[in-house]
């Protein structure tokens, strides 16, 4: 009867290589075990919160908007005190800043159309304006461009009060936004230092504005205005 064969190790290096490593591997995992648990119920918990947050907040959202349908058919004095109340109840989700938006236009156009029967009085009602704008502001998830018109908007308002500062302060904190109203922004601005008795300085926000849109309408009207800013009839009229 034949001898078995004889296996020689160096044959078996790799195969040993490797069950020693799946071995190795096995021992780290199970040496791990109660920490990768516990990362994956850490994850789990983390998922579970993220759309428990989400849905309490599409709820609160559908049950303000519920609100809002009934607020906005009531007759004119009624719908701006019930919107009111919705913006501040729901301001952390849309319907309350759309509720806020609104509150300002509306208030900014009762200024607006006093301010223009009677230019040399102070507008009622333009510091509730102001204050919704605020309001609106305050909004986390407004886009570059919500946030743009918004502050234009309350910088108008400003205008009204004759607040030159703060008007200038939300004209170029607009226009660091760079959103598509910025040249309207920077009409403003320029406006803002014309009130100011500040020429020099509106001349070069038109300047900019008149280069950088070329050939659209708000680059036109920048012309306009420099042109009668180095007016000779002008500069006397303003001397």
């Amino acid at each position: 009867m034949s001898k078995p064969p004889k296996i020689d190790r160096k044959d078996l290096s790799r195969p040993d290589e490797f069950v020693q490593q799946g071995t190795h591997l096995l021992e780290l995992v199970l040496g791990h075990q109660k920490k990768i648990l516990s990362g994956i119920a850490t994850v789990a918990v983390i998922a579970l919160g993220f759309y428990f947050y989400q849905w309490r907040v599409d709820s609160k959202n559908e049950t303000g908007w519920k609100e809002y349908a009934e607020v906005i058919q009531k007759t004119d004095t009624e719908k701006w005190e019930g919107l009111k109340k919705i913006a501040e109840k729901y301001s952390s989700v849309p319907v309350g800043q759309y509720s806020a938006v609104q509150l300002a236009d509306h208030y900014f156009d009762e200024a607006k159309k006093q301010s223009g029967a009677d230019a040399n009085s102070k507008p009622m009602n333009v510091n509730l304006a102001v204050q919704w704008y605020s309001e609106a502001l305050k909004y986390s998830k407004l886009s570059p461009g919500e946030k743009g018109l918004l502050l234009v908007n309350r910088a108008s308002a400003h205008e009204l009060e004759q607040k030159w500062d703060d008007a200038m302060r939300d004209y170029v904190d607009a226009i660091s936004l760079g959103f598509e109203g910025k040249p309207i922004a920077l009409l403003g601005q320029a406006r803002i230092y014309e009130l100011k008795n500040e020429p020099g300085k509106a001349i070069e926000v038109y300047q900019k504005l008149s280069a950088d849109f070329l050939n659209t309408e708000y680059g036109r009207m920048a012309k306009n205005y420099l042109r009668r800013l180095k007016s000779p009839l002008f500069s006397g009229a303003k001397s």
